[in-house]
């Protein structure tokens, strides 16, 4: 398997060791260089002097991008015209390869639906969500063989804002729901669309929670039982199995 991961922020290398783990040697791309890669490709794909090197046929490339700032033109820049230049760049070489694409649950924002699926269309409600639906349609257009998978909010003890937020008292009685998926499940999902091909995917545990449901239970106190007002739950978690079906079991083990 020759497989291409565009994007080296955190995730992307975290997905990086995740397929070394699995026998991969994976080659990678970004703009700066990676001394923690083997076969780094160093390229700005929005500049046209940067161009790619001739590549071995690849089987799997995954778009695992983000943008430099939180604003629509660094959003449209990096998920859409950094996107199709990369794809232009690569069929001048090949066209004979999978594309999974990294999304987010931000396309759902201005959905109402307590449950949402795959089945679901999507409402996006700001220019984040706006900008990965066009990006995701704009890559499909170039690219058929492409999987999209929405991923929603990411955990891990390595993301330490995140979990000071989360266990931030003040914070106790905000009503929002919140979807997350540990940063490992996440890259076991990636690399399982990728061989399986799946069209689109939502990557979340399917255990929407409360800030008070997961501090009281931090304290010792019960699972909750609550219905969410929303809650992602894709079809594929009947088929598969996550190292923690939600963050409730991470905690367990993070006790131990």
């Amino acid at each position: 398997m020759n497989t291409l991961i565009v994007g080296t922020g955190k995730l992307g290398q975290r997905f990086y060791n995740y397929l070394v783990s699995k026998g991969e040697q994976p080659y990678t791309l970004s703009r700066s260089e990676k001394p923690w890669a083997d076969k780094h490709i160093q390229c700005d794909l929005l500049k046209v002097s940067d161009t790619l090197p001739e590549l071995p046929k690849l089987d799997n490339v995954y778009i695992i991008l983000a943008p430099d700032e939180r604003t629509e033109p660094a959003y449209r820049q990096t998920y859409i015209h950094a996107v199709s230049r990369l794809i232009q760049e690569l069929h001048k070489q090949q066209t004979e390869f999978h594309c999974t694409f990294l999304s987010s649950t931000s396309v759902y924002e201005g959905n109402i639906e307590p449950l949402i699926d795959e089945s679901v269309k999507p409402k996006p409600a700001n220019f984040k969500g706006k900008s990965l639906l066009d990006a995701e349609k704009s890559l499909q257009n170039l690219h058929p063989v492409t999987s999209i998978v929405r991923a929603s909010g990411l955990y891990s003890a390595e993301r330490t804002k995140l979990m000071e937020s989360l266990f931030d008292k003040d914070k106790y009685h905000e009503p929002k729901w919140l979807n997350l998926i540990h940063e490992d499940d996440l890259c076991y999902w990636l690399h399982l669309v990728g061989k399986r091909e799946v069209s689109l995917s939502i990557a979340s545990d399917g255990t929407a929670f409360t800030r008070q449901q997961l501090q009281d239970y931090h304290v010792g106190g019960e699972r909750p039982s609550e219905q969410p007002v929303k809650q992602y739950h894709s079809v594929l978690l009947k088929r598969i199995s996550l190292q923690f079906s939600n963050i409730f079991e991470w905690i367990d083990q993070t006790k131990k």
